[in-house]
């Protein structure tokens, strides 16, 4: 036995077992400890896990209000920063994205086509400006082609500068055609629209609401010379305003002018082209006639773009000097070159496009779009009640609350963090998608920035907050566990607390017992402290080699023993096999171990290892005072017995008949004998493990052959063959302890034969 003095120190690693137990008590604490950290009381100082049974809130509630604090609180963030416009040009560069996205060309009006002023035409006309009668002649060709509408987005405030009279005969050919519109502009300077003037420049309305839709006023309106104005079918504003980050993407369909209403451009041509039906604009909405179009908070047309101009109206693209060279061809009376059907029915805008004629605007498309693009996506949207509409405030609020909600619901819920991980981008991606599902087959446009920095922020938030409370205990519980656990089985159990049930349930598992050899000689010849520095060094390796290479669980310290569990308190398939390669593995790190403490002039410890594998019961016992996570059964007695046996036969590790069967395809045995231990009614046959497969070398081989010939010659009575054998396989190998054992049993028999009923079982009258 272990003097006094050391009995003390070591016993500060773990409990002993006394000689006369039969049954050890095993017990994990580490996994009572998972109760015992969940929970931080501030009552009376008592140990914390028995306090649990008084938590007025169960942790399930905690982690759900914990989450609803956590969500709320994001979300009243976000909002402040939402109210402080930080992230208004980002929102607006990701509404961009889905106008880029999304935009479907397909769906452009056909009958929207554009007449060029281009390069080409300065080239064959002449140099900027033009006399203005070459506009009455494509105004004149456009009519006699069916045009339903020619649409000048040229400037006309000043009297032609070449002569007279061309002012004259292009308003005259704008007075026959009769569907002419040309632009005016609102400005600083107060001009009210003249009375004769009122009929083309300004529109009644059935009812104008202010508020959500408030018309802005403006001091007034520039227009073309009264000579062309007082012939055109109608006058619309070309003013264009911009948003904070620089691109147009929504139009003022209205101003106000001294109490009149102003249409822009498009609206004047919708009008017309819809038949000058009534105007409305009440409800968010813009009505005209049969068509409406959705407003935004401020009255603005959001537009719904189909595309870049190449992309939209360029194929019906044609340059004004082909038009002009064609109306030329008519007066001649030859055939033009150019087909005045492509111009029946269809809304002809006028515009330049040469280089210093640009009207260049910045648009979701481009940093250089031709402002007509931005007048005819307009008139589109107006003609056919098309236009973005923003998702009403409450519904984007709401879904801001339920994103942040959901996603620290998520956080706190689920105890994985590659789960957490998963939840959120699902999430992210769940709203991208409602997002662009809403933009492109609704024409609704939802926040996408706010929602998602909402996402990032919750998940950010729930992290520090799950760090600051939950995780310094979950730290505290992962570093005990680790000191006895694999890092692996830990992972699973933080992951997965349920997976230890309280109570107990019965499962197969593997239970390792080892001992030193002769402890008892080499405690009396040390001093306590060098014994406990010693048992230290052993121990510290054998656990390492337990836990973190097999995914053993140490149960406990035995004095100079392990007690370790495999399958427990996880289950694992393979709970035999590594149980087999941890006793081999220390085995192995023993003889290398010995080495080092020869060396050093220190005892070379030897050690003895017994397995066993058979259902037990384990789980959470104990009482209300104290529970502890417990294995009993059979199995574990057996575990014990065995480690004891190996002494007996001068073995390193004897293994159970029921390990042998699970870990026959990793390892080696032989069958050592039928047994009957002590405390147990039952023989078992026991094993010796030699090696993993397949690494029995030769000579070892030719022992276990002939020894086993001898085995089998002793189990029929023929004791004489088996002296032969076990002696041959002693000469062969003198270290062979269960040779020499059965040799000396042999030998015995064959000068005194066992009775009749004699079933080979030896039984183990000592421990």
């Amino acid at each position: 036995m272990i003097n006094a003095a050391a009995r003390m120190e070591v016993g500060r690693a773990g409990k002993f077992l006394s000689p006369e137990s039969t049954q050890p008590k095993i017990s994990l604490w580490p996994l009572s400890l998972l109760r015992v950290l969940q929970y931080d009381s501030p009552l009376i100082g008592r140990s914390r896990g028995v306090l649990v049974a008084f938590m007025p809130i169960s942790a399930g509630t905690k982690k759900i209000l914990s989450a609803v604090a956590v969500g709320v609180a994001v979300y009243i963030l976000v909002m402040g920063i939402r109210m402080t416009r930080w992230f208004e040009v980002v929102e607006l560069k990701a509404f961009d994205h889905l106008v880029r996205r999304y935009a479907d060309p397909a769906k452009a009006d056909s009958n929207l086509v554009l007449l060029a002023i281009d390069e080409s035409s300065l080239e064959a006309f002449g140099r900027w400006p033009w006399p203005r009668d070459r506009y009455g002649y494509v105004v004149r060709y456009l009519k006699r082609a069916g045009a339903k509408a020619v649409v000048f987005d040229v400037m006309f405030f000043e009297p032609d500068d070449n002569a007279e009279e061309f002012d004259q005969s292009f308003a005259d050919d704008v007075k026959v055609a009769g569907n002419v519109f040309l632009p005016m502009l609102f400005q600083s300077e107060a001009v009210s629209v003249p009375a004769e003037l009122q009929a083309h420049a300004t529109v009644k309305a059935e009812r104008v609401e202010t508020g959500q839709a408030q018309v802005e006023r403006h001091a007034g309106v520039k227009l073309p010379i009264p000579v062309l104005a007082q012939q055109a079918r109608g006058l619309g504003v070309i003013n264009l305003s911009a948003d904070a980050d620089g691109p147009t993407r929504r139009l003022p369909l209205l101003g106000q002018v001294n109490g009149n209403l102003v249409p822009h451009l498009s609206v004047a041509v919708a009008r017309y082209v819809l038949g000058d039906g009534e105007l409305a604009m009440r409800d968010g909405r813009m009505r005209i006639g049969s068509s409406s179009v959705p407003l935004d908070a401020d009255g603005n047309l959001l537009i719904e773009w189909h595309g870049s101009l190449e992309q939209t109206y360029h194929a019906r693209r044609y340059s004004i000097g082909r038009v002009l060279q064609a109306f030329a061809e008519q007066e001649k009376g030859q055939r033009p070159d150019l087909d005045a059907s492509l111009f029946k029915d269809k809304i002809v805008f006028i515009a330049g496009t040469a280089a210093g004629l640009y009207d260049l605007r910045v648009t979701p498309f481009s940093s250089a779009t031709p402002g007509v693009l931005i007048h005819m996506a307009a008139l589109d949207n107006l003609l056919h009640g098309q236009g973005l509409q923003a998702a009403p405030a409450w519904f984007s609020l709401s879904i801001l609350l339920l994103l942040c909600l959901a996603s620290a619901g998520a956080f706190m819920l689920f105890p994985s963090y590659p789960v957490k991980f998963g939840v959120t981008i699902g999430l992210a991606l769940a709203y991208y998608g409602l997002v662009a599902h809403a933009f492109a087959g609704h024409e609704r446009w939802l926040d996408l920035v706010f929602p998602e920095v909402a996402l990032v922020l919750t998940f950010g938030t729930a992290a520090t907050v799950e760090y600051v409370t939950e995780g310094k205990q979950r730290r505290l519980m992962r570093a005990a566990f680790d000191k006895y656990m694999s890092s692996d089985v830990v992972e699973e159990i933080m992951r997965n607390p349920a997976a230890i049930k309280l109570g107990g349930e019965k499962k197969e598992i593997s239970i390792l017992f080892s001992d030193i050899a002769g402890f008892t000689t080499i405690s009396e010849k040390m001093s306590p402290e060098d014994l406990v520095a010693l048992l230290n060094r052993y121990l510290s390796a054998m656990t390492t080699i337990i836990k973190t290479t097999h995914r053993g669980n140490v149960n406990k310290y035995l004095g100079d023993g392990i007690m370790a569990l495999f399958g427990a308190p996880l289950n694992d398939p393979k709970h035999a096999s590594l149980a087999c390669f941890a006793a081999l593995d220390c085995q192995v790190e023993l003889v290398r171990l010995r080495q080092v403490w020869k060396q050093e002039g220190l005892p070379e410890i030897g050690a003895r290892i017994g397995i066993n594998s058979g259902p037990c019961i384990v789980g959470n016992m104990g009482s209300e005072e104290r529970m502890e996570y417990t294995v009993t059964g059979d199995s574990v007695n057996l575990a014990s017995r065995l480690e004891g046996a190996s002494k007996y036969y001068d073995t390193l590790i004897l293994i159970g008949q029921r390990t042998a069967e699970l870990a026959k395809n990793d390892v080696e045995v032989r069958e050592i004998d039928l047994l009957r231990v002590k405390g147990k009614k039952e023989p078992v046959v026991v094993f010796e493990l030699l090696a993993r497969k397949g690494q029995v070398d030769e000579k070892k081989r030719r022992v276990i052959n002939v020894y086993l010939e001898g085995l089998a010659a002793y189990k029929d009575r023929t004791f004489s063959i088996a002296c032969a054998k076990f002696s041959e396989a002693v000469t062969l190998d003198p270290s062979d302890g269960p040779s020499r054992v059965y040799l000396e049993r042999s030998t015995t028999y064959c000068d005194m034969p066992p009775s009749a009923d004699w079933d080979g079982v030896y039984e183990m009258t000592s421990k």
